[in-house]
């Protein structure tokens, strides 16, 4: 299976992760899948992860998929898109036209800071002070 939805009731999240390479029509409908378990769940936090997507989208792909995704969720939802280094531009076209539309999605590079944002948590509130001064990750 090309994709996997894991929900957290911990986190109350959703994580949906996509890896190899799917055509648009499937990442898709593996979203309404992870929407319909936050509508189900009443959760209002989905952490998707892209960062093993292989395919590559035109510019018009992804703005519509962007367009759909805050077409489909209601406002309250955090969304916290996670991507490698060289799908930045394309992560950045997503998160701006989702926001624009009033979605709340931002896009990452490490999965831990976009489960910590997509959780309602700030990055400082993870640093813990050092001996030294310097904060550390714990």
């Amino acid at each position: 299976m090309p994709h996997f939805i894991n929900p957290v009731k911990e986190d109350l999240c959703v994580y949906l992760t996509y890896e190899g390479n799917l055509p648009m029509l499937e990442i898709v409908s593996a979203r309404y899948e992870a929407n319909a378990l936050l509508a189900e769940k009443r959760w209002n936090r989905l952490v998707v992860d892209i960062t093993g997507l292989l395919s590559k989208f035109s510019a018009h792909e992804l703005f519509a998929f962007a367009k759909g995704l805050s077409a489909d969720l209601p406002g309250s939802v955090r969304v916290a898109l996670v991507a490698r280094s060289d799908q930045a531009k394309q992560a950045k076209l997503m998160e701006n036209v989702a926001r624009n539309d009033g979605l709340f999605l931002s896009f990452f590079l490490d999965v831990e800071e976009a489960t910590m944002w997509a959780k309602g948590n700030r990055l400082h509130e993870r640093m813990k002070p050092r001996s030294a001064g310097n904060p550390v990750k714990v």
